[in-house]
């Protein structure tokens, strides 16, 4: 018996809901003398490390890009401290031709890395378009989607934000983002989100071949602010506008229109998937209009759902993340078999293991099942079927009322 009367002992500390969550950003830029070099990965943690490299607002200016620009938006909505993966490729370099940097970028971070961002600063603005989409940036979808699933098979899910620079005046005709076609089948891009959306204002100051830039920078920062089930479009939270500095005044697209000039096509184009900003009557700032990804919304017989808004794909591969790692210590190890499967209470201990890392995700997701296969071969094969499911949080994106003027 002890004479402490009340003793309080450290508690056990679960999974981590955040999975170690880092962020990534690869540019086009211009190589600084005994500083930034290109196809060298760096770490930053706040603006000034880039500074310290020789990339700031002058370096943009100097070389007509938006590289400072992007990593300072990036932590204007982050917050310093966040850890940022950066690589800067040549100007020549597409979008489709930075994989194996994006690949290099998420090795080196231990594969901590969650989403990472692709800016396009060009040399001269395309002139050619498939359905309203800059040639480079709609080849670039279906090369990213393959790279996300890549990185799924090794372990390290990712979902990739894509710089949609240099869209096509004719807002109009905008190809839908969630009826891509690729030869006969719809692309399902789940882990590819298109941002069109710029700081207006910001642009309007630039040279012609950077007028046309979304701001892709800023978007992985709302993302990176936020935990990951949630909308990076939330009200509450998220307004893009700092009046002081001037910072997102005046929204616009990537054809460097205005908010007010496009208003019209905006309900269309955030049916079809873009990504933009947007006002709300009556308050005074810009938010993002939604976490849409590049793929149709797919709603099964079974009550299965695709991944089909950034949140949904975060949803995914931090469950995924999380299972990994409470399975992991299981591989190698030795159960007892009846008559050659998994007795029931084996069965019931391996399942547990799934349930609790879903429990210690808190209310990042609604609920999260495992249910192991007690036929699953452990004798030849040496495998263990396990299914799982989970299912997400829930967000409002609109709220529908009716409104009476009553005597009483």
């Amino acid at each position: 018996m002890s004479l402490r009367g009340v003793s309080i002992v450290e508690g056990r500390i679960g999974l981590s809901v955040n999975g170690g969550r880092e962020f990534a950003l690869i540019c086009n830029g211009v190589a600084v003398t005994d500083k930034a070099q290109l196809s060298t990965a760096y770490t930053f943690r706040r603006p000034s490390d880039a500074v310290a490299l020789g990339i700031d607002a002058a370096y943009d200016t100097a070389n007509s890009v938006c590289v400072y620009r992007h990593i300072s938006e990036f932590y204007r909505m982050a917050g310093d401290g966040v850890k940022l993966h950066f690589m800067l490729v040549a100007q020549t370099a597409k979008p489709v031709d930075m994989l194996a940097s994006a690949k290099t970028l998420i090795v080196e971070s231990g594969g901590n890395v969650t989403d990472i961002a692709v800016a396009y600063n060009p040399t001269v603005n395309g002139t050619v378009y498939v359905n309203g989409i800059d040639t480079d940036v709609h080849d670039a979808i279906a090369a990213l989607q393959t790279f996300a699933e890549w990185a799924s098979d090794k372990d390290m899910p990712v979902h990739t934000i894509l710089e949609g620079r240099n869209i096509s005046d004719t807002v109009s005709a905008m190809a839908d983002l969630r009826d891509l076609s690729v030869g006969d089948a719809t692309l399902e891009a789940t882990k590819v989100t298109l941002v069109v959306g710029q700081d207006w204002t910001y642009a309007d100051t630039l040279p012609a071949v950077c007028k046309r830039f979304a701001d892709v920078g800023n978007y992985l920062g709302v993302i990176a602010r936020n935990e990951w089930n949630r909308n990076p479009g939330e009200q509450a939270v998220n307004n893009l506008t700092d009046t002081d500095r001037g910072i997102f005044v005046v929204g616009g697209l990537s054809n460097h229109k205005k908010y007010a000039e496009v208003y019209d096509s905006l309900e269309t184009m955030n049916d079809k998937g873009y990504v933009f900003p947007i006002r709300y009557t009556g308050v005074s700032g810009y938010w993002w209009n939604d976490g849409h990804v590049c793929a149709p919304i797919i709603l099964d017989k079974d009550g299965n759902m695709n991944q089909h808004t950034i949140y949904y794909s975060h949803t995914f591969d931090m469950s995924k993340r999380a299972l990994r790692l409470a399975y992991l210590p299981e591989v190698k190890s030795v159960y007892e078999l009846e008559n050659g499967l998994l007795p029931q209470g084996s069965v019931d201990v391996l399942s547990e293991i799934g349930n609790q890392a879903f429990e210690a995700m808190g209310s990042l997701i609604s609920s999260g099942k495992a249910v192991v296969d007690a036929t699953s071969d452990l004798l030849i094969k040496k495998e263990l079927n396990v299914s799982f499911s989970v299912v997400p949080t829930g967000c409002i994106n609109e709220i529908k009322g009716t409104l009476n003027l009553k005597n009483k």
